[in-house]
């Protein structure tokens, strides 16, 4: 083989050892938890803790708070945002859960994962369970909105960690 044909033939391993390490990493991530439309599962170790339906999350305290969202792929993103902070609603379940936890995982209906540190969700009110803009639902994946339910973080400027169709909470 040629100086050239063996570097073709390591970049072609090297590739396929990745696509294979992505196909598994999204493997380990993905969830089976299965929620209604409108709905936000709560879970930890497999196990659903409890899953909150819109009435629920709106029936909470509150916080509206003005925030643009940067972004690198599209257009930034400004809005009064309505939610309930997310330690909030995990204190529905356990008061001492979110400060129990190493990590919160955010899981959305099109597969995005993103997460959080549980002081950071412990810590104050700036991570927000969304489910309105400007005074308007956030519509949902299917009609184009970006709810029904959405992670933002107040303290963030770029929008990579603000989970849009957001359906789980995994505390880890």
């Amino acid at each position: 083989m040629t100086g050239s044909r063996k570097h073709v033939a390591v970049i072609a391993a090297v590739a396929a050892v990745l696509a294979v390490a992505v196909v598994v990493l999204a493997q380990v991530n993905r969830s089976d938890t299965v929620v209604e439309q409108g709905s936000i599962a709560i879970t930890r170790g497999g196990r659903t803790l409890k899953v909150f339906t819109m009435a629920q999350v709106k029936a909470l305290p509150c916080v509206r708070a003005e925030k643009t969202i940067l972004s690198s792929s599209h257009a930034d993103e400004h809005g009064a945002f309505t939610g309930v902070p997310l330690r909030t609603l995990l204190g529905e379940i356990s008061p001492t859960l979110a400060a129990s936890a190493t990590q919160i995982v955010t899981r959305a209906v099109d597969g995005y994962v993103s997460s959080l540190s549980a002081d950071e969700v412990s810590a104050d009110d700036t991570v927000l369970l969304v489910y309105a803009k400007d005074g308007q639902s956030l519509g949902t994946f299917k009609n184009g909105g970006t709810g029904p339910f959405r992670i933002v973080i107040l303290g963030d400027r770029f929008g990579n960690r603000c989970t849009k169709w957001v359906n789980e909470i995994e505390i880890r």
